[in-house]
């Protein structure tokens, strides 16, 4: 009985061994172009056509149509903050003399469900209490989905401009410093994070 399960083991060595000595190696497949081949990106094209037909604004009791937000007359100012950014960007207006509509989103859709319904509004509320330029609340992340816009960076800003036919150019990304929202941030730091702003609305 053990000779023969030797015998059967043998065999097997041997099939296994004629069979990785004799295949023959895979071909492979290669442009001879391909070193000349540039892979093109595609650039995405926003407009107010992707973005949602109506929005939740800080302040106010109802869903705000987006018409009411972006003028057809006028270009429109639109950025996006994050958690610190936030606290930053509603003093755009305080500091510089911004003479086209400017409307404000609050990024956050990645905080925890709870934070959002709890915590976030009332703080968002203090924020902008002497702000009178509109601050969209993005609990679900559908404006900057709208945007192709993926980043959370809790410092990060970024600067939009809607035209009058409803395109939206993105013209600038910024930042602000590390715990601006819980610490605070100075008249000063905020002029300066914020003034490369203003090269693109002339």
């Amino acid at each position: 009985m053990l000779k023969f399960i030797n015998l059967v083991l043998f065999t097997i060595a041997v099939i296994v061994g004629i069979t990785f000595f004799t295949v023959d190696k895979p071909v492979e497949h290669t442009d001879k172009n391909a070193s000349s081949k540039t892979v093109e990106k595609k650039e995405i094209k926003l407009s107010l056509n992707y973005f949602p037909n109506s929005v939740e604004v800080i302040g106010k009791v109802k869903l705000v149509k987006k018409n009411q937000l972006f003028s057809v007359s006028s270009k429109t100012l639109l950025i996006v903050g994050n958690h610190d950014s936030m606290s930053v960007i509603k003093d755009l207006k305080k500091h510089f003399d911004i003479k086209i509509p400017y409307v404000m989103v609050a990024n956050i859709s990645n905080a925890p469900w709870f934070i959002k319904k709890w915590a976030i509004p009332g703080k968002l509320l203090e924020l902008t209490q002497d702000v009178d330029s509109p601050m969209i609340f993005d609990d679900e992340g559908l404006v900057v989905q709208s945007l192709a816009l993926y980043n959370t960076e809790p410092t990060k800003y970024f600067v939009y401009i809607v035209h009058e036919n409803g395109d939206i150019s993105n013209v600038y990304t910024g930042s602000v410093k590390e715990g601006a929202l819980e610490y605070g941030i100075t008249d000063d730091e905020t002029k300066t994070a914020l003034s490369p702003i203003l090269e693109f609305l002339n």
